[in-house]
């Protein structure tokens, strides 16, 4: 379903409504960070119908060492972008 740049809560409902169709009569937990899309009122209703068997869960707030992009972005910056001049933009 990656087809866009940018996602919000409207993108992301018909993402967990095929996730649970797809996966239907078996237990899911999804691991998310805490964007907003995550936690919008848009996807709370849908939420509480599908409890039984969906479970979302988040990394703790402020946690890096928990989310594995972080450690791409500290190699970029340490390995790529430090103590780097460049000519122009």
């Amino acid at each position: 379903m990656c087809t866009r740049r940018h996602y919000t809560a409207v993108e992301f409902l018909p993402f967990l409504e095929k996730v649970v169709a797809n996966y239907k009569g078996e237990r899911i937990v999804m691991i998310l960070d805490n964007a907003r899309i995550h936690h919008a009122k848009l996807i709370q209703p849908f939420l509480e119908q599908h409890k039984a068997f969906l479970t979302l869960m988040y990394f703790p707030p402020y946690n890096p060492n928990l989310n594995m992009i972080e450690e791409l972005w500290g190699w970029l910056k340490s390995a790529v972008i430090n103590n780097v001049f460049f000519d122009s933009v």
